[in-house]
């Protein structure tokens, strides 16, 4: 997905907070991670170990002084930024936390001059797809995604 920027919209409730990560964050980063996208603990700590760089920055998503949730963002140059593991913990969803949290992110995005900003979206979740589309996403392409029992490749031959 693409952003719109003539329809990036939003503003954020006095509560709600968007802060770069901390070292302490990442046990919190993880139990985000995998209550939202369904994955072991283990295998979103692989994943965190395997995707970390200088070009990628987690914000931590906080109500109050309660951690409710996570996003990422990807610069892929100076100014493209793709935003991806974007989540909330199962018992935040559905409060509006997600608008503005995306908001919020998208808005930072633009002052840093990113003329291009994108969404990684493995999903058919249609709720977080209208939220995107809300906050001024397009869909720009799709891709499929297969999936094959390994012992398919481990035949003998």
């Amino acid at each position: 997905m693409i952003l719109n920027p003539l329809q990036a919209t939003g503003s954020c409730r006095s509560t709600l907070a968007l802060r770069l990560e901390e070292d302490q964050d990442f046990e919190f980063i993880v139990r985000c991670i995998s209550q939202a996208f369904g994955d072991t603990e283990s295998w979103t700590m692989e994943y965190l170990t395997r995707t970390r760089g200088s070009e990628r920055a987690k914000y931590i998503a906080l109500d109050g002084m309660t951690k409710i949730g996570m996003i990422r963002v990807n610069y892929i140059s100076t100014d493209i930024a793709v935003i991806h593991d974007f989540c909330m913990l199962p018992s935040c969803q559905g409060r509006g936390f997600g608008r503005e949290i995306l908001s919020e992110t998208v808005k930072r995005l633009l002052d840093q001059k990113c003329s291009q900003v994108g969404l990684g979206v493995v999903t058919q979740n249609m709720r977080a797809l209208n939220l995107y589309k809300s906050v001024g996403f397009e869909v720009s392409s799709e891709f499929c995604y297969y999936v094959a029992p390994i012992r398919t490749f481990l035949r003998e031959r």
